[in-house]
């Protein structure tokens, strides 16, 4: 069982929020090997379905990925109210659900960030295939600057 979920869930390279985007993260500083830090299990899924929602849906056609991302980027420049709000759930259900580790989104809450006009925070509760206990996944999307 072990194998089969590495198998499912993979590792990938661990990436970090850096200036202004994203960026490749260095393992331990303590032991100063500078090698890559690796992302595996839960936290390479959650790192994956993350980027999932950052890539605006179609940006990856160019490379054989046409359906890969999100439409959360449809929504930068639209006002903080409920209509927006709803289309933010909606857009991140519909993303997660198309990564074929995910066997189900079992919630998806959208509020403002109080003290951030225009920062919309998703939380989401994630059921992955082969797994019992929900990935909970918070996502806070700017509607006024497009990252």
């Amino acid at each position: 069982m072990a194998v089969e979920r590495e198998r499912l869930f993979g590792t990938d390279i661990l990436l970090r929020d850096g200036a202004g985007g994203m960026d490749l993260a260095l393992g331990d500083p303590e032991n100063a090997s500078g090698d890559i830090a690796l992302a595996d299990g839960n936290d390479n899924i959650a790192q994956a379905l993350l980027m999932r929602l950052r890539v605006r849906k179609g940006e990856l056609a160019p490379l054989g990925w046409p359906d890969y991302g999100s439409r959360l980027g449809e929504l930068i420049g639209e006002p903080d109210l409920p209509r927006t709000q709803l289309k933010a759930q909606v857009f991140a259900r519909e993303a997660v659900e198309a990564d074929p580790r995910v066997e189900e989104v079992v919630a998806v809450d959208v509020a403002s960030v109080k003290g951030e006009r225009s920062v919309l925070r998703l939380a989401m509760s994630v059921l992955l295939i082969e797994e019992q206990n929900p990935l909970n996944l918070i996502f806070d999307l700017d509607l006024e600057e497009d990252t």
